[in-house]
């Protein structure tokens, strides 16, 4: 589970920073109304919010709204008070490569409620190999 501070790829500007922080907002906001756990966004606008369908659909949704130049930041968060003894929230090889797909500029996580698979593809860019290079991963 990455920590507060986990960082791949380039260092974020101040745009895509301010992203990750509304996401947050409205992604905390969402979890707790018991929605969905992602969001994505740009430029202060709400993208896509997860339903039912789930991540993946979430991402690849808000991924075609960002337009053909891509750009967007896509947010995963735990629920409040989740338990997290039955259900974590995971991010894995196929989640990057939709990212990628969607050219997702940012996925940021909730630092320490978000498990990470293969954390070694992730840095090597295997999973979404030659099309990660832009992309930036953080840990909030």
């Amino acid at each position: 589970m990455p920590g507060t501070g986990f960082l791949l790829g380039p260092k974020l500007p101040v745009e895509q920073r301010t992203d990750v922080e509304f996401g947050f907002r409205i992604a905390k906001e969402v979890s707790r109304l018991e929605i969905g756990q992602t969001v994505v966004v740009r430029n202060g606008a709400v993208l896509a919010v997860e339903g039912f369908e789930g991540t993946d659909a979430c991402l690849t949704r808000g991924g075609e709204l960002a337009g053909k130049d891509g750009g967007a930041v896509a947010v995963k968060v735990a629920k409040p008070k989740h338990d997290m003894r039955f259900d974590i929230p995971c991010v894995g090889p196929r989640t990057l490569e939709v990212c990628a797909a969607g050219k997702i500029a940012v996925l940021a996580l909730e630092a320490g409620t978000t498990l990470l698979l293969s954390e070694s593809s992730a840095k090597t860019g295997e999973a979404a190999p030659a099309q990660c290079d832009d992309r930036s991963m953080i840990g909030r």
